[in-house]
């Protein structure tokens, strides 16, 4: 495509860099910024997406000497990446700096008077940019431009605080007398202008007919092999990956290895380095978050430059990071999305160069699904990504953070949606907010933005410590009890530690140091109460399927220690903890009662319901781009409210943040995923490729696999026979 327009400097510093032309979404997403659109763009990885906000911002700070832009990435890491590609465009008239955690204090004031371009992430502008917006006036006033980059990864629980940051965000700019346009990237999902929207709350021009050009790409999808049929075991996916990774890079193939924890990275690479020997295992190396910025910034040198041929990665790589072209990735194990699949067999292969892409599944339901369908991975569209502004639980803080920036009025149901009135009434009743002349006004002493955790839906957590004091790390307050009891192994950063007390009033817990010998399980007995069904609809054969407002009660009663060598069983515990309740969104699923002549036994039947509902819960993070973790469940053969049959599935954050509506409108294809699952895996009477939960409260019992199929077949009317009869 042709070159627009630009000012002379930056024509010549792009022709320098190679592009002498724009690729056609280049040029697009260039002329509806300068029109006065938002645009988002959704094109593939490496296809150039970051020159569509910074040749618009660019040739604006050439333009005028006022204006400021700020782009927001989701990692410092990327910010520090991307600071050196805009310093290499060598334009005078362009002064970049980074703002974050790690930026002194004594540069801070020069960086705000001095730098036109601001690159950031969503924690600093939460905690440090907003609250101190007087501080920022001038630089606010002449905002023009504001880019979100990855923008896919703001979804669920951190998306839905983000989209609150940036409407505080394009309020202080508006009091300041700023009104910046917003350009966001995405990499391929199913939604991006509706994200956006969400996002921002703002009208969007979505830009997706990607002009780059791409090199061809072979894919290999690779299961461990089975070891026992029966019990449904596989080879180790860590040894997989380590043995896929090493005779790749033995063979000169500049190969990055994909991991979904770091423990699990670190243990491909040490599995690698063993296999390559003293030579081999100097060309490779592990990278992850925990390392310091300068070990992260000297792998990334190495990689660039080809002194080192392989890396084995947590997600930490998945995104922009420039690390030169590779040849090949692994991708070990579902990262959480078909987006982020793609995101990374993106990083090799860049250009016209081919490049080659492996699917390693690990043991669970999800994972394997994908393997026995690749079209679902290769031709199907990717997930919709999803944020809420209606959770109290997130919007309210984020009230109170707005309300301290300046008093809140009824104008600003503009920026914080229809949920603005009831939640800011909520606040004025707990006595947060206080009416004030017409307006709202926070009555604390403190900055309010300091107790926002981004990525999770409550504010409160626990700190980790050992029995010096030191702190070891952190964890919500609602999980302590599962994750923290006394007894419980912790890890952390691969390192095993034992809770010897935990006090949730203070908000403490202690741990100490162990061999890593143990990891152990706790025991949760889980009650739901339906306090609302928003909706309903008939199934088949009498079922029904219901979605609306839950309340869930857990308590920890045992926990399960067990050996790490051998998986044996070293002694069951008691515990007496208080209970955590939650309120959310679910889905529920209502069967009709038991015929009178069924008798069936509580391990038949009820471990149909608890099989089937592992099943969807499995299968449902592939519709609603979400972590396992993220939902919990509940089966029972009577409920006390509905007298029925029921099995519950519901979002595992206070207010619910729309995973269950996902699994509701999309209950029958969800439920067709599931039965082939199921029915399609080796194993004999159920394993964690189908109906196993590695999260499970009650132990994985009962469960039986055979119920689960004729429980979901019945639920989709192919058959009529009621489930175990």
């Amino acid at each position: 495509m042709k070159m627009p327009d630009l000012e002379p400097e930056l024509s010549e510093a792009l022709r320098k860099m190679g592009a002498s032309r724009l690729y056609s979404h280049q040029l697009e997403a260039y002329e509806r910024v300068r029109a006065g659109e938002n645009v988002v763009v959704a094109t593939a990885t490496a296809s150039g997406k970051s020159l569509c906000y910074k040749i618009p911002a660019f040739q604006n700070a050439l333009g005028r000497a006022k204006s400021r832009a700020v782009f927001l990435y989701p990692t410092k890491a990327l910010a520090q990446d991307q600071l050196g590609k805009i310093e290499a465009f060598g334009l005078r008239g362009v002064h970049p700096a980074t703002y974050d955690g790690d930026t002194p204090r004594a540069l801070r004031a020069d960086i705000r008077r001095k730098a036109n371009i601001l690159l950031t992430n969503p924690d600093m502008l939460n905690i440090g940019i907003l609250p101190n917006h007087e501080a920022w006036a001038d630089f606010l006033r002449n905002l023009e431009i504001v880019a979100v980059d990855e923008a896919h990864v703001l979804r669920g629980v951190f998306g839905s605080h983000v989209a609150a940051v940036l409407r505080r965000l394009r309020r202080v700019a508006m009091l300041h007398g700023g009104g910046p346009r917003f350009v966001l990237t995405s990499a391929t999902i199913a939604n991006p202008q509706e994200l956006a929207e969400s996002l921002t709350g703002l009208p969007f021009a979505l830009v997706d007919n990607d002009g780059a050009s791409t090199g061809e790409r072979r894919v290999v999808f690779r299961n461990p092999p089975l070891l026992d049929k029966e019990k449904g075991e596989r080879r180790s996916l860590l040894t997989e990956g380590a043995l896929v990774f090493a005779n790749l890079v033995s063979q000169g193939v500049r190969t990055i290895a994909f991991a979904r924890t770091r423990k699990a990275a670190e243990l491909i690479y040490r599995y690698a380095a063993n296999r390559l020997g003293v030579e081999g295992a100097r060309r490779i190396s592990p990278y992850r978050a925990g390392y310091t910025p300068r070990e992260r910034r000297e792998i990334e040198g190495r990689l660039f430059r080809g002194d080192l041929l392989g890396v084995v990665s947590t997600n930490a790589l998945e995104l922009g990071v420039d690390v030169g072209a590779l040849d090949a990735v692994i991708c070990c194990g579902y990262p959480g999305s078909i987006a982020s699949v793609w995101q990374q067999w993106g990083r090799a292969g860049r250009g016209k160069d081919p490049a080659l892409a492996v699917y390693i599944p690990g043991r669970d339901s999800l994972d394997q699904f994908l393997f026995e369908n690749p079209p679902r991975v290769l031709g199907r569209r990717v997930e919709a990504a999803r944020v809420t502004m209606e959770n109290p639980y997130i919007l309210g803080p984020h009230l109170l953070a707005a309300a301290h920036e300046a008093p809140l009025d009824a104008d600003d149901e503009e920026y914080f949606g229809p949920a603005y009135r009831s939640v800011a009434k909520a606040m004025m009743e707990a006595r947060a907010l206080a009416s004030s002349g017409g307006r709202l006004v926070y009555v604390g002493g403190d900055s309010p933005a300091r107790n926002i955790s981004l990525r999770s839906a409550s504010s409160e957590t626990v700190l980790i410590a050992d029995g010096e004091g030191e702190l070891i790390g952190t964890a919500e307050a609602t999980r302590a009890p599962s994750e923290l009891h006394p007894g419980a192994t912790y890890l952390h950063r691969g390192i095993a530690y034992e809770v010897e007390s935990l006090d949730l009033q203070s908000h403490r817990a202690v741990a100490q140091r162990v061999p890593n010998r143990y990891y152990t399980r706790p025991r949760i007995e889980t009650d739901v109460e339906i306090l609302e069904e928003d909706e309903g609809r008939d199934l088949t054969n009498g079922a029904m399927l219901h979605w609306g407002r839950v309340r869930t009660t857990d308590s920890v009663t045992y926990f399960k220690k067990v050996r790490v060598a051998d998986d044996k069983e070293v002694g069951v515990y008691p515990l007496d903890l208080p209970d955590v309740m939650l309120e959310t969104q679910a889905f529920w699923i209502t069967l009709p009662p038991l015929p009178r002549e069924a008798r069936p036994s509580f391990e038949s039947f009820g471990g149909a319901l608890h099989a089937g509902e592992h099943g969807l819960i499995g299968l449902l993070p592939l519709f609603a781009m979400c972590d396992r973790a993220d939902i919990g469940g509940l089966s029972t053969p009577v409920h006390r409210q509905s007298r029925l049959p029921t099995v519950f599935v519901y979002d595992g954050y206070p207010g619910g943040v729309g995973i269950s509506r996902r699994g509701y409108d999309a209950f029958e294809s969800l439920a067709r995923d599931t039965l082939g699952v199921i029915t399609r895996c080796p194993c004999e009477k159920g394993c964690p490729a189908c109906i196993q939960s590695p999260k499970c409260g009650n132990w994985n019992e009962p469960l039986s696999k055979d119920g689960a199929v004729s429980l979901l077949r019945y639920l989709l009317g192919q058959t009529s026979r009621y489930p175990t009869l």
